[in-house]
């Protein structure tokens, strides 16, 4: 059986992370917005046996972050903060999934590590982003496994106010979002 939220609040969460990118009039974000719905973002777990991991806790997650990372951002260009923040995990849609078994399943995906995943889709989804709003989704799980390549843009992000209130949100709102044990 899923457990999760119910279908008016993936409704509310879709509605206001809809509202909330609208709001940036970024070029490219209505057809990031068609991605989230036909890839089933607002309904996807944001794990399997970690936090959210449960129906509609990625985007339940993502809202929670911006929140939180919105609340921090006052010298932050508050476009960046909310397309960082509500797309940190974007690929998780497309990753996880409900099998007719009603548990949350795994989709194998060419692209290592969700950061670069989460850019990859964004930016073949046609968004525009920042070097630093790239940097931010890319490294938002810490930079400590940076390969020697990547050792200059790790730092750059590890020195961006955006990367840090983009990290420091995803920290606390993923404790807040305790796993549910089955």
């Amino acid at each position: 059986m899923r457990k999760g939220l119910d279908e008016t609040t993936v409704e509310k969460n879709r509605s206001e992370i809809i509202a909330l990118l609208k709001s940036t009039q970024r070029k490219g974000i209505d057809k990031v917005l068609q991605y989230l719905d036909g890839v089933g973002f607002y309904h996807a777990p944001s794990s399997i046996d970690r936090h959210h991991n449960w129906y509609g806790g990625l985007a339940q997650h993502s809202l929670g972050v911006c929140r939180k990372a919105l609340a921090k951002s006052a010298q932050t260009d508050r476009d960046s903060v909310v397309i960082v923040s509500l797309l940190h995990d974007i690929c998780k849609a497309a990753r996880l999934y409900y099998g007719s078994d009603g548990r949350i399943h795994r989709r194998s995906l060419r692209v290592k590590g969700h950061g670069s995943r989460s850019v990859f889709l964004l930016r073949r989804e046609g968004l525009e982003l920042t070097r630093e709003e790239r940097l931010a989704i890319r490294w938002h799980m810490g930079t400590r496994h940076a390969a020697p390549d990547e050792a200059a843009d790790a730092y750059d992000a590890r020195h961006s106010r955006l990367w840090g209130i983009l990290r420091g949100s995803d920290k606390r709102d993923a404790g807040e979002g305790k796993r549910i044990w089955y």
